[in-house]
């Protein structure tokens, strides 16, 4: 698989010009309904379904990159610095939240780098994966960044990239506080939410990790000449 790698490296590292602008937060977003973030409707994810589900055979593995340096594409990097922006992941924050409770299953804000919806060209789109939906890529890292998170605290956000095929992607992982004032607000909601949630996650994957073979016994200690004698 070498080659195959070597191409999604070559494609995730190629920069553009494009840029995101800091004042793409609409709001400071003191209540999450206020929120106004883009929703691609699953229009981000559909070039990547093969990424994503593995409808080409590949394992998870060869789909999904996780070590590749942000940096080195510019898109990437000016997404995820903007959601790092104070007001942005105070909206984002409240916006995952109001997913969470809109769905009542934990899950994760996903957006695609290389999108932009034509009627909002200067702003990311996001969709929101359930863990179910997660569940269906077999990835392990997806899986386990979703499962034992918790939701009335955290949001989790992947930002991916995708290669030239679409069969593979380079994908990074923010997890944003969710404010406290939105958390004491919607208590109770909340908490009825997470006593109906699922408390059994099962992880999918598509191969097993090989246990560690236990090491070779170790060679019997040699009894000194004295305690021979002495036996």
């Amino acid at each position: 698989m070498p080659a195959k790698v070597s191409k999604t490296l070559a494609y995730a590292y190629h920069g553009t010009a494009a840029s995101l602008e800091s004042g793409l937060a609409r709001n400071n977003m003191h209540d999450f309904a206020d929120v106004r973030f883009v929703e691609s409707q699953g229009a981000a994810l559909r070039p990547v379904a093969s990424a994503f589900y593995g409808r080409n055979s590949r394992m998870a593995r060869d789909r999904f990159h996780w070590m590749f340096s942000p940096d080195k594409d510019e898109r990437v990097a000016s997404l995820l610095a903007w959601i790092n922006i104070q007001a942005v992941s105070y909206g984002l924050g409240s916006f995952g939240l109001h997913k969470f409770l809109q769905t009542r299953e934990r899950g994760a804000l996903v957006v695609n780098a290389d999108y932009r919806p034509l009627d909002s060209p200067n702003e990311p789109a996001f969709d929101w994966l359930t863990y179910p939906e997660l569940q269906k890529t077999m990835d392990r890292t997806l899986q386990e960044s979703v499962a034992f998170y918790d939701p009335s605290v955290l949001v989790v956000v992947f930002v991916f990239l995708p290669s030239k095929s679409g069969n593979s992607l380079a994908i990074w992982r923010r997890k944003i506080a969710v404010p406290n004032p939105v958390r004491l607000a919607y208590q109770a909601q909340i908490t009825q939410a997470i006593d109906a949630l699922n408390r059994d996650y099962v992880v999918h994957v598509d191969e097993i990790r090989p246990k560690p073979q236990p090491g070779p016994a170790p060679a019997p200690k040699k009894r000194k000449w004295w305690k021979l004698w002495l036996s």
